[in-house]
C-alpha cells in the first residue's frame, strides 16, 4: 500500500513500475503492507501470501497430457477466446485486488486464474473440479465479493471483474455437475 492505495496513485501500474516522479517534491510517502485478512503480517512490510499458493494448488494447473508444443498448437482456438484467456493470464498474483476490496475478497485473483485455464480446450477436462476446488479454498481465507469493483481499479494489469461473473457462473454449474457425478458413482 502506498499512501493508502494498492500499488500507489497510478492506475494500471505495479509498485515496481511506479516512478518517484509521480509524487510531488518533498511529499511524504507512506508504505504499508497489504491490508487483507488472507495476508497475515509476518513483520514490517512482509505478509504471508501462502493463501494464494493454496488456491493455485487446488486447481491452477492442467494435469492432462496436452502434447508437445507443436501438438498443442494444432488445437484451433478462436482468436476472441484466446484474447480473453490471455487477458486473464496477465494476473501477476500481487494481491492488490484483495487489499483494495473492502471485504478482503480475492475473487478477481481466483477468477483470473480459473478463467485463463477454463477458456482453453486443454483446460476443459478439469474445468468443474478446478472451479469448485479453487473457489472453496479461496473462501477459507478471504471475504465474499459484493461487487464494489475496487479490485478492478487496483489491479496493475487492469483485469476486468467480468472474470468474477464467469467464475460465479462456472461455480454454480460445477456444484451441480460435481454433485451429479458423485451420486452416479457413489
Amino acid at each position: 500500500m502506498i499512501n493508502g492505495q494498492p500499488h500507489g496513485p497510478q492506475l494500471g501500474t505495479a509498485t515496481c513500475q511506479l516512478h518517484m516522479r509521480k509524487f510531488e517534491d518533498g511529499a511524504t510517502i507512506v508504505v504499508e503492507p497489504w491490508r487483507a485478512s488472507g495476508f497475515p503480517l509476518v513483520r514490517d512490510l512482509v505478509v504471508d501470501r501462502s493463501s494464494f499458493d493454496r488456491i493455485i494448488e487446488a486447481g491452477g494447473y492442467i494435469s492432462v497430457d496436452t502434447g508437445s508444443a507443436p501438438d498443442a498448437n494444432l488445437i484451433p482456438i478462436p482468436k476472441a477466446v484466446a484474447d480473453v484467456a490471455f487477458d486473464a493470464a496477465t494476473c501477476i498474483g500481487c494481491g492488490a485486488c484483495a487489499a483494495a476490496c473492502p471485504n478482503g475478497a480475492a475473487n478477481l485473483f481466483t477468477a483470473a486464474k480459473i478463467s485463463h485455464l477454463n477458456l482453453l480446450p486443454q483446460g476443459q477436462a478439469e474445468r468443474w473440479t478446478r472451479t469448485e476446488r479453487m473457489v472453496d479454498v479461496m473462501e477459507e481465507y478471504f471475504g465474499s465479493c459484493t461487487n464494489f469493483a475496487e479490485c478492478e481499479k487496483a489491479c496493475p494489469k487492469t483485469i476486468s471483474i467480468d472474470f468474477i461473473a464467469m467464475m460465479n457462473a462456472d461455480y454454480v454449474k460445477a456444484k451441480f455437475k460435481n454433485r451429479r457425478l458423485v451420486s452416479q458413482t457413489g
